[in-house]
C-alpha cells in the first residue's frame, strides 16, 4: 500500500528533476544568449566607430570647404555691386555676427551700405501693433495706407525711408530723418551708424530662424510682419534679397520657407539661408546684382541650387 512518505519522496524526485533540467538547460542556453549579444555588441561598436570616422571625415571636408569659400569670397563678390546703395534691415534675433560680415562682403563687391536699421522686439509685438499703426498713419499724412495691421503700415513708411527703385519719387533727407527718428523714438528700431541721406535701390532683409517650430499663432503672425517688411521693401526698390541661417532640410515654418512656398512671392523676391557662412554672403551679393534684372531665385545650403548662376565678373 503506497502511504504518504512514498507521495514525499515521489515529489521531491520530481521537483529535483526539474530544478537539474532547468540547471543544465540554461547554462547550456547562456552560453548561447551570451555569445550572441557579445557578436551583436561588437557589430554596435564597430558600427558606431565607423560613423565617428565618417563625421570626422565630412567635418575636416567642411572646414576645407569653408576655408576655400572664406578665401574665395571677396573675389568672388568683387566689382558684382559697384555704385549700388544697399539698405540692410535686421530683424530682432539675427546674430550681429553674422550682419557684421555681410555688410563686409558688401563693400568687397563695391556697394555702400546706407543704412543698417535693426527692428526692435517691440515691432514684432502684437500688444504694440495699435501704437506702430498710429505712428505710421502720423508719418504717412493725406497718403493712403495699405489695409493691413500696424506692423505691415510701418512697414511701408520705412521702406519709403530706405529703397527707391530709379525713377521713383523719393523723399527728401528731411522726411527720411523723420520717418526714421519717429520710429526710432517710439523704441520701434535702432539705427547703426549715421541715417541715410537718400534711399538706396537695393536691400537686404536677415531674419532669424522660424520663430517657434510648433508654427504657434504669434509665431505665424510674426513671419507674416517681416513678410510685409519685405513686400514693402521690394515694392519700392530695384530688387531685395530675405536672408537667413541655415535651414534644416524640409523646414516648413519660418519667414523663408512661407515665401518659397508662395509663388507670386518667391516670383518678385529672393532668398538666401545659411547667411552665416561665405557661400551664403556671395549668393546674397550674386542675388542683389540679378535683381534689378527682374532675376530672383531661392538659394542657400537647404536648396538644390546654392548658388546664383552668374557670369564671369566685369
Amino acid at each position: 500500500m503506497i502511504d504518504f512518505r512514498y507521495h514525499i519522496v515521489s515529489l521531491v524526485a520530481v521537483f529535483l528533476a526539474l530544478a537539474l533540467g532547468l540547471f543544465l538547460g540554461s547554462t547550456s542556453l547562456q552560453s548561447t544568449v551570451t555569445h550572441s549579444l557579445r557578436q551583436q555588441a561588437n557589430r554596435v561598436t564597430a558600427d558606431n566607430q565607423s560613423l565617428e570616422n565618417q563625421k570626422d571625415t565630412l567635418n575636416a571636408e567642411l572646414s576645407t570647404q569653408q576655408a576655400f569659400a572664406s578665401a574665395v569670397e571677396p573675389f568672388a563678390v568683387s566689382g558684382r555691386l559697384v555704385d549700388a546703395g544697399v539698405a540692410v534691415v535686421s530683424a530682432p534675433g539675427v546674430d550681429s555676427g553674422a550682419r557684421s560680415a555681410l555688410m563686409t562682403t558688401l563693400a568687397s563687391a563695391g556697394a555702400t551700405v546706407t543704412a543698417n536699421v535693426q527692428l526692435q522686439s517691440s515691432y514684432l509685438d502684437p500688444d504694440q501693433d495699435d501704437t506702430l499703426g498710429q505712428l505710421a498713419q502720423q508719418l504717412a499724412g493725406t497718403r493712403r495706407l495699405p489695409h493691413a495691421d500696424g506692423a505691415v503700415q510701418a512697414a511701408t513708411e520705412l521702406a519709403r525711408a530706405l529703397v527707391a527703385r530709379p525713377g521713383l519719387r523719393t523723399p527728401s533727407s528731411r522726411q527720411i530723418d523723420t520717418i526714421l527718428s519717429t520710429l526710432s523714438d517710439g523704441n520701434m528700431i535702432t539705427i547703426q551708424g549715421d541715417p541715410p541721406a537718400h534711399p538706396a535701390d537695393l536691400a537686404v532683409l536677415l531674419v532669424p530662424l522660424g520663430s517657434a517650430p510648433d508654427g504657434s499663432a504669434a509665431a505665424v503672425q510674426q513671419d507674416s510682419d517681416l513678410i510685409g517688411m519685405a513686400t514693402a521693401l521690394r515694392r519700392d526698390s530695384s530688387g531685395v534679397v530675405v536672408a537667413s541661417p541655415t535651414l534644416q532640410s524640409g523646414a516648413n515654418n519660418g519667414v523663408l520657407p512661407s515665401i518659397r512656398q508662395d509663388s507670386s512671392l518667391s516670383a518678385t523676391v529672393s532668398t538666401v539661408d545659411s547667411d552665416e557662412t561665405p557661400i551664403g554672403r556671395i549668393a546674397t551679393v550674386l542675388a542683389l546684382s540679378q535683381a534689378p534684372a527682374g532675376t530672383t531665385g531661392q538659394y542657400g545650403a537647404s536648396q538644390k541650387q546654392p548658388l546664383p548662376t552668374v557670369s564671369p565678373s566685369p
